[in-house]
């Protein structure tokens, strides 16, 4: 412990070099011997500025299912969500359940055929199970 003298702090080798970007100088790092090899280019002389037409971001609403229930016995709930979102994500809308091993579900359907209306797309899965309960065509 007692044999420290000095200490040195060094910073990538205390090499390193910034370039400005509005001219051609550079700035170098306390330890720099020569200059040999780097190169220095002229920033443009002009700044233009091109504008970028608006973003339109629309997200689509999924009718799918949220998985719940124990290891090995699945019991899912019928959500709408943004389909970007998560499986288990926060819904928009519950709009029912399905229990696959009783097969059994409950359906909220004027509440589906509203989001139908509105654009939402079904799962595969959740499809089938609309055709089925002649929800969905």
């Amino acid at each position: 412990r007692g044999k420290r003298k000095w200490r040195t702090t060094q910073r990538a080798g205390e090499m390193a070099f910034a370039m400005s970007a509005t001219s051609a100088s550079l700035s170098f790092g306390r330890n720099v011997a020569s200059t040999q090899g780097l190169r220095v280019t002229a920033a443009p002389s002009s700044n233009v500025v091109v504008p970028r037409p608006a973003l339109k971001t629309e997200a689509m609403v999924k009718i799918r299912f949220t998985r719940l229930g124990r290891k090995r016995t699945p019991f899912y709930r019928i959500i709408a969500i943004d389909s970007r979102k998560r499986r288990d994500g926060a819904p928009l809308e519950e709009l029912g359940w399905y229990d696959p091993i009783r097969k059994q579900s409950n359906l909220n359907a004027p509440a589906i055929k509203a989001w139908l209306s509105k654009g939402a797309q079904p799962s595969e899965t959740v499809g089938r199970l609309l055709k089925k309960s002649l929800i969905m065509d």
